[in-house]
């Protein structure tokens, strides 16, 4: 035999929601008398318990944040402009001589005479305008710049052409109208 739950009687159904409504009014009124209004602060708060997912978007603005109290940690790079120039500091040590731009280089006569040079072999006057510069090394590798070494020279000869085979260097010189002539000239080979 099955048996019934009675309906519940108005007078129970109206007894209930006012007892709801005294136990909530209570409550809320401990809790207002326990912790008054701006009460909670710093002392009650334990240490990391409030994050920046617990604060509302713009909660805390800049009359919030005390002058001098933060850091450059607490800003994104970029954030935080460039103070001015510092005053410069002492002057350190010497550093080590470095090494010479160049060992390889070399002074021909307009004879075509290999004058004098570093790492230079030799040097050879195979035609009118043309010198052939040997050196100890190869040197089709590197960069070859020569200039005239004459001070005698009423005219105006300057070297056009560089041409550069395994440890020889050719330099062809000429005038301003395009003729061959015979110049001493500078050579230097930067590797």
């Amino acid at each position: 035999m099955r048996h019934r739950i009675p309906r519940p009687s108005p007078a129970l159904v109206v007894a209930c929601i006012a007892l709801l409504v005294a136990l909530t009014g209570t409550g809320v009124a401990a809790v207002s008398q326990l912790v008054p209004k701006n009460s909670v602060g710093t002392p009650q708060i334990k240490r990391n318990a409030v994050t920046a997912q617990k604060i509302n978007p713009n909660a805390v603005r800049t009359g919030h944040v005390l002058d001098g109290s933060l850091l450059s940690a607490d800003f994104k790079s970029g954030q935080i402009p460039a103070g001015p120039q510092g005053p410069a500091g002492p002057a350190g040590p010497a550093g080590p001589a470095g090494a010479p731009a160049t060992t390889l280089w070399a002074k021909v006569s307009e004879t075509g005479t290999l004058v004098t040079g570093s790492g230079a072999t030799g040097a050879t006057r195979t035609g009118v305008g043309f010198y052939d510069v040997t050196f100890n090394r190869a040197v089709n590798t590197c960069l070859p710049l020569a200039t005239l070494g004459s001070d005698t020279l009423f005219y105006i000869p300057r070297p056009v052409s560089l041409t550069v085979n395994a440890s020889t260097v050719r330099v062809r010189v000429i005038n301003v109208d395009g003729s061959p002539n015979d110049a001493g000239v500078y050579v230097a080979v930067f590797c």
